[in-house]
């Protein structure tokens, strides 16, 4: 018998705000978070963490790079919400005996492309004089992948467990089902858990142009850019942000006296092992299945698919087929939506913000839409694809949420009402 394991507390910066809250009442209201942008000619929209949200690396921190900073901000709206009923005792929150708990507590963390900000500042310091320049000696851990799993680990005193997934878009969703699994094993009684990306820095963005798969502005507007599902999507906005979720063994969090927010009770990993960056729906499809064997409920449990689908023509049509394959005879029924149409695509924080989103749609038993979802490819006729102002649900119980990557990395979580 397998510890059950529950959501404690969430934390969340993006393009639509600065807190859970914030994101997802702008994500009720209809707003985009993205804002057009030229990367060297190639007009597109990205996702800048709202402007509300300042890091110390703007005001000149000199040891941490901005995806680093961002973890730590929404690892303490985490474990500030987790401590808001029963005392977690984590040092910089609410100090307690942390040195007899800190075996007990791990983080888990997903990154894209770590250190981002810092390779960028640094590489134009470095160019004009190679031989007179003088890198940073902070550079090196600065950049680590690791950065942001070590700066938790080492605020919180958390000695359990510090480990990093890198695994492109899969890679805070990894996160979160690996921690799980720890937590199910008995190997701990808390977890931090996200990811956390910062990589809009022109070197970056100009590589991500030339592959060609970024949106281009839509002829209307620069918001609406991120069209996943319709029949005019052209490709992917980029975004940057960060989400945490606090995990723990439910006799842990019963002990203590913590609300639950909700259950993890699915996760699933494959590997297409097929091709760099085409997906395939085949191990889409083996991903979804392993997180509804280790949840035990059939495919007609879930509710609502928060989709991965980033508004690519390949991306959007191989997520469908996959769906088709795993939901079968209730694939028509089960509402099926793409946040990345408001929030853009958060690369290795993707798969944390949406399982924020997944917990808040299992509280408030209401499912947000494709944004800008206009027109539905006919292709995708027979899918339950959401636009418009979402849906409430009064007997939402199961929401599974996909995270696809390159490298034909691919994960699905199940989360479920406490």
């Amino acid at each position: 018998m397998t510890d059950k394991v529950v959501v404690t507390g969430l934390g969340a910066l993006s393009s639509l705000g600065i807190d859970v809250d914030s994101m997802m009442y702008r994500l009720r209201e209809g707003y985009s978070g993205l804002v057009p942008s030229s990367i060297f000619g190639y007009s597109t929209a990205l996702g800048y963490v709202h402007p509300a949200f300042d890091t110390p690396e703007d005001v000149g921190d000199v040891s941490r790079d901005r995806g680093t900073l961002m973890a730590l901000d929404v690892a303490k709206q985490a474990i500030t919400q987790a401590n808001q009923q029963g005392t977690l005792s984590l040092h910089g929150v609410a100090r307690g005996e942390l040195e007899n708990q800190g075996l007990r507590l791990g983080v888990y963390w997903g990154v894209g492309l770590a250190g981002a900000h810092w390779i960028e500042r640094n590489y134009l310091e470095y160019c004009p004089d190679p031989q007179d320049s003088r890198p940073s000696p902070w550079t090196v851990p600065a950049i680590m992948p690791n950065a942001p799993a070590a700066a938790i680990a080492m605020e919180y005193k958390a000695r359990g467990a510090c480990v990093t997934f890198a695994n492109a878009c899969t890679s805070s969703a990894m996160a979160i089902g690996e921690a799980t699994l720890a937590l199910q094993r008995g190997d701990l009684d808390v977890a931090i858990v996200g990811g956390s990306d910062a990589s809009l820095v022109p070197g970056m963005l100009h590589a991500w142009a030339r592959m060609r798969v970024l949106a281009r502005n839509s002829p209307d507007s620069a918001d609406h850019a991120s069209r996943p599902f319709d029949t005019n999507r052209n490709g992917i906005c980029l975004a940057e942000g960060a989400a945490s979720l606090v995990l723990e063994r439910e006799e842990h969090a019963w002990n203590r006296g913590a609300r639950a927010l909700a259950r993890v009770v699915g996760y699933g990993h494959s590997c297409d092992a097929v091709d760099l960056t085409e997906p395939a729906a085949l191990g889409q499809a083996f991903a979804m299945q392993k997180a509804l064997r280790h949840a035990h409920i059939p495919a007609a449990a879930i509710g609502y698919v928060n989709a991965h689908a980033t508004g690519t023509r390949k991306g959007d049509a191989t997520e469908i087929m996959a769906l088709h394959q795993v939901l079968g005879a209730t694939f028509s029924d089960t509402p099926i939506s793409s946040v990345k149409s408001a929030l853009g695509h958060t690369v290795g924080a993707a798969g944390a913000l949406e399982a924020v989103v997944s917990v808040r749609a299992l509280q408030e038993r209401w499912i947000p839409p494709t944004t800008f979802l206009r027109n539905i490819d006919p292709h995708f006729s027979d899918a339950y694809l959401l636009r418009g102002q979402g849906i409430k649900v009064p007997d939402l119980e199961y929401v599974m949420s996909n995270s696809f990557g390159f490298g034909g990395s691919n994960a699905a979580l199940v989360f479920a009402q406490p």
